[in-house]
């Protein structure tokens, strides 16, 4: 790929990611992160990613066939959420938004994808990465994974 090819796959994504947060309702979007721009985040996720087992057994996890209201209200008790800032992994770009209605950005957050349900968040202080959604270790469920940062 040229520079300038690359530069083009950079400003489609960049603007594709602001289509997607466009699309959001109940946060703010406070900055997107271009460019390794915070470097201690993507070191945060490549730590988070490289630990990653499949046979690890998930934070929590809640039955397909809950109601969308269930679901929201677990995920909100499971992982703590409030209605304060977080990053938010969104088209492999952080973005740190802020959360102001938290029902309405947990519903938004969780079908910000077209062909799966999920999120991923991590803590402003970098001391946690908070993941959900459906992955390949369980069929029948949704999961919550909880990492924390070793320090």
């Amino acid at each position: 790929m040229s520079q300038q090819e690359g530069l083009l796959a950079h400003k489609i994504a960049i603007q594709s990611t602001k289509n997607m947060l466009k699309q959001l309702s109940g946060i703010d979007v406070l900055k997107i992160y271009e460019n390794n721009e915070n470097q201690e985040l993507n070191e945060l996720y490549l730590a988070y990613c490289s630990r990653y087992d499949y046979n690890e057994e998930p934070y929590s996890q809640i039955s397909y066939d809950c109601s969308e209201e269930e679901i929201y209200q677990w995920l909100i008790d499971i992982m703590e959420l409030k209605q304060e800032e977080y990053f938010f992994l969104c088209n492999q770009l952080w973005c740190k938004i802020k959360m102001i209605d938290l029902y309405d950005a947990i519903s938004s957050l969780w079908k910000s994808h077209k062909n799966t349900k999920g999120f991923l968040l991590a803590e402003i202080d970098l001391s946690r990465i908070i993941d959900c959604g459906s992955d390949s270790r369980d069929e029948y469920n949704y999961l919550i994974d909880i990492w924390e940062r070793q320090k």
